[in-house]
């Protein structure tokens, strides 16, 4: 269950692989190290399009994501984990997903849809072991995952009575199946429709697949811009048709069927959830005599749009919750429940009442500030528990929640929803930076898209709202070294230059600026005192300022578009690369003078932790370093590095670890193992890779750092999967 309960031991088959070995660095047979993969604890962060409840075996769940994979709930861990890490950068639009359905009868075999986009091909992968391995079938054109649209029914579908014909319905090339457990698929030549309505560029298709319990016959929706929009074959797939068009003209965005015959459709005037729907309305359609009812919750909530997500009791096929979809009340996107077919509707709010609770003391930022959280918005995923009436579990743009007594609502007594996506991460990360820490100081700083970012005092936990920066789209972040509490980040926003004191707690704004300019790059002196700003113009030279934006001096010595960062020892320091030049300040960042070192303008930099004078640089290939403060330069031979961070160093060693994305495909080394995660304990003479080729995690960015207080603990920033981190198994 996604109660997050405590559960007896899984069998084998069920339980996640864990690596073993000796921290310090075991390797496994393919010469890795043991590492085990987790994240840095947000709780989401994304939009949660669709939830699966198996129905042949207790607690088994899986969810599917725009843009970071899919999970499945493990009982063992008491939280949900990712099952489709293996897609790399090269197959980065494959970690969208776009259908998900559990087996009926065997409950160890799961597929899904895969492809973000539709301008690339998608596949269709699918699992005998719950998901730890795949086999994989290419498609010969698109799936649309973090499309418009993605938030309909599931298009994947498993036939309950010979589990072997697998159905999935795509968005624009038919109704496609596969007889032998999802290894081959053929599209189903006589389905008569693709599907002709489209959204920004989108065609939806055909939304979801479904199966009658008693009949065994097929249905599936499809999107049309008029006319029938649902059909049914009653021998196997090999003909079909039209049941009467779906009153309003609406589309049927998703549906379920009852045991006693009854198909419950939740409709729309869109497909959601980018363009939000006007109209909608929830059917009852007796699949005996084809007629519609109108079965729509009317109950002074101030509701307009329309409906997206629907799910049935498999215990009383008379209970039934259905989910607004385009209502944005204050409150947020509204859940209704009938126990009787639809006559009559609880909700769980009116204009008057409120029926529920919401606890997210797991994941306190979701409150986004206010005295409690929304229920949140995007709610076209909804899915009920079949072994457990109480247990609805519904996704949002930002996080999954599930109720914990949802049989309570009308009867009085509040429904109580609890934050329910531990272990689910779904953020695109852009940058961190992790200081040293006694504790009372942050662990990590990030940023990354829609939500700005967070300062963790516990990477484990999630943040609360106080650190939760939430304000607009951030360009950079930085810290003091010698005091973590004082950090500074640019947000392309009016409140575009941001800096905190208090690690975090409170953020505030440097109203006054040099240059008319929003976003741009910040870092902060070691001591957390000075901040160098330089603007995002395509003129921006950087600014300095000494008192939080009081006042500002420009730094001299440095060109357009200069890069500069902060030695991490010496707050009087500064480094920086300047119109293909390496460039020092000693006088906290006023003046800056060449070195006569030349470095390309496309390097990045990074100081050494604990190191004065000690700066490394890497643009993709060779990395280069100074001990000197940048007089001269060492180029290092052993790796190529896209991008470098470090960490605590190892027991014996008296340089700090170095951690790249990169590779060591160099020459000298006779067994390269590619792109990956590398780290070195031996600045930089000898690396080790730390990832396998079932955790490539997607699109990675291009930001790294070790944790500086726990050696061999590695962060990396994605593009959809959040903040990763590693450490070394024992």
């Amino acid at each position: 269950m996604i109660h997050r309960k405590c559960f007896a031991v899984m069998t084998a088959a069920l339980m996640l692989t864990a690596a073993s070995g000796c921290g310090s660095g075991n390797k496994n047979s393919s010469g890795i190290l043991d590492y085990e993969w987790s994240n840095v604890a947000i709780g989401g962060g994304g939009y949660i399009t669709g939830i699966v409840y198996s129905p042949a075996e207790e607690g088994l769940a899986y969810v599917r994501t725009d843009i970071s994979g899919a999970y499945r709930f493990d009982r063992n861990k008491d939280k949900w984990v990712a099952i489709t890490d293996f897609f790399g950068g090269d197959e980065w639009n494959l970690i969208g997903i776009e259908s998900i359905a559990a087996d009926p009868v065997e409950p160890n075999r799961v597929y899904a849809a895969c492809g973000t986009y539709m301008g690339d091909n998608g596949a269709i992968i699918a699992s005998d072991d719950y998901g730890e391995t795949w086999k994989r079938f290419d498609l010969s054109f698109g799936c649309g995952g973090n499309c418009s649209g993605r938030g309909t029914g599931e298009r994947l579908c498993v036939d309950p009575v010979n589990n072997n014909i697998v159905y999935f319905g795509s968005r624009n090339r038919g109704l496609w199946r596969s007889e032998d457990y999802g290894e081959t698929w053929s599209e189903v030549s006589s389905f008569p429709v693709k599907g002709d309505y489209s959204q920004e560029s989108n065609y939806i298709g055909i939304m979801w697949v479904k199966f009658a319990p008693e009949s065994n016959d097929i249905y599936a929706g499809v999107a049309m811009t008029g006319g029938e929009s649902i059909y049914r074959s009653s021998d196997g797939g090999s003909t079909w048709s039209a049941l009467p068009a779906v009153p309003g003209g609406y589309i049927p965005v998703s549906a379920e069927i009852s045991q006693n015959g009854c198909m419950y459709i939740a409709c729309s005037d869109t497909a959601g959830p980018n363009v939000d729907p006007h109209n909608g309305a929830v059917y009852s359609l007796d699949l005996s005599t084809q007629e519609y009812t109108d079965i729509t919750p009317e109950l002074d909530d101030g509701r307009y749009g329309g409906f997206g997500g629907i799910a049935m009791n498999s215990l009383d096929p008379d209970t039934v919750v259905v989910t607004t979809l385009g209502f944005w009340d204050d409150r947020g996107h509204n859940i209704y429940r009938t126990t009787d077919g639809g006559n009559t509707w609880n909700a769980l709010y009116t204009r008057d009442e409120k029926n529920y609770t919401m606890d997210v003391s797991e994941a306190d930022w979701l409150t986004w500030g206010r005295e409690e959280a929304s229920v949140g918005w995007w709610t076209s995923a909804v899915a009920m528990d079949p072994f457990d009436s109480d247990e609805v579990s519904y996704g949002t743009g930002a996080t999954l929640y599930t109720t914990e007594n949802m049989t309570d609502l009308g009867s009085g007594t509040p429904v109580t929803i609890r934050f329910g996506a531990y272990g689910i991460e779904e953020t695109a990360v852009f940058d961190m930076v992790s200081p040293p820490t006694d504790g009372s100081t942050p662990q990590l700083y990030s940023i990354m898209g829609d939500l700005t970012g967070f300062s963790h005092m516990d990477v484990t936990k999630c943040p609360d709202d106080d650190h939760f920066m939430k304000n607009g789209n951030p360009t950079s972040i930085d810290c003091g070294w010698l005091d973590g509490n004082c950090a500074v980040y640019t947000s392309e926003s009016k409140k575009g230059l941001n800096y905190t004191t208090d690690g975090g707690k409170t953020w505030e704004v440097i109203k006054i600026l040099p240059e008319k300019s929003q976003g741009g790059h910040a870092t902060i002196s070691t001591d957390g005192k000075t901040i160098i700003w330089r603007p995002a113009t395509l003129s921006g030279k950087p600014y300095i300022t000494p008192d939080y934006g009081k006042t500002w001096y420009e730094c001299s010595g440095l060109s357009y578009g200069a890069k500069v960062i902060a030695d991490r020892v010496n707050p009087d320091k500064f480094y920086a690369v300047s119109g293909g030049s390496f460039c020092v300040s000693t006088d906290g960042g006023y003046h800056f003078k060449q070195t006569g070192a030349v470095l390309p303008d496309s390097c990045e930099l990074v100081a050494v932790g604990d190191r004065e004078g000690h700066v490394w640089a890497y643009n993709g290939s060779y990395p280069m370093y100074t001990e000197d403060g940048g007089e001269t330069f060492s180029v290092l031979k052993t790796c190529n590095a896209r991008c470098l961070g470090f960490g605590a160093a190892a027991d014996g060693s008296d340089y700090q670890t170095i951690y790249i994305m990169g590779n060591n495909n160099v020459e000298g080394v006779s067994d390269p193992q590619g792109d990956g995660i590398y780290r070195s304990t031996d600045k930089g003479q000898t690396w080790q890779r730390l990832n396998d080729e079932q955790h490539l995690f997607g699109n990675l960015t291009a930001s790294i750092t070790g944790d500086s207080e726990v050696f061999g603990r590695v962060y990396f920033a994605t593009n959809g999967r959040g903040i990763v981190m590693g450490d070394a198994a024992d």
